[in-house]
């Protein structure tokens, strides 16, 4: 039997109940394993291209808000007893800053998604994030649809 140890452990943030559940079991995973967690955020500036001058002001929202936001997760790792805790924060395409880029600065063997909430229409149009990244990541991946059995 092979026994699989994970040194770096990537979870995606994006403030949605499953992120949540996969930040919870990358702390449970990290914890087991003594692993690094990365936790990453991408603020996708795909859908800030309507923003007719990309006002600075909107970026420097976005990103203070995305940056409290891990800062808390990065907290609540750590009064879980999570040793090693590093937070990411990129401006770009999450589908790709997710499955490749992050993955490969910071030497990722574990990606931990939520599942995307999209409907079968949306999915159509515009696919699925963790689809994606399932097809296009080189490491291990674990998608966490709902509140489940703990890992």
């Amino acid at each position: 039997m092979v026994t699989q140890s994970y040194r770096h452990i990537l979870v995606g943030i994006d403030g949605s109940p499953q992120a949540e559940l996969a930040f919870e079991k990358g702390c449970a995973v990290a914890l087991r394993n003594d692993a690094q967690l990365v936790l990453a955020h991408v603020i996708d500036t795909r859908t800030l291209q309507n923003i007719a001058t990309l006002d600075t002001f909107v970026f420097e929202t976005l990103e203070k808000d995305a940056r409290q936001m891990l800062e808390d997760y990065k907290t609540q790792a750590l009064d879980k007893g999570v040793r090693d805790v590093k937070i990411v924060l990129e401006f770009g395409n999450p589908k790709t800053l997710l499955a490749v880029d992050i993955p490969e600065s910071e030497n990722v063997d574990l990606i931990l998604l939520g599942a995307t909430g999209l409907n079968a229409i949306e999915r159509l149009l515009i696919g699925s994030s963790s689809e994606y990244i399932m097809r296009h990541a080189k490491v291990d991946i674990l998608v966490i649809r709902e509140e489940s059995k703990t890992l």
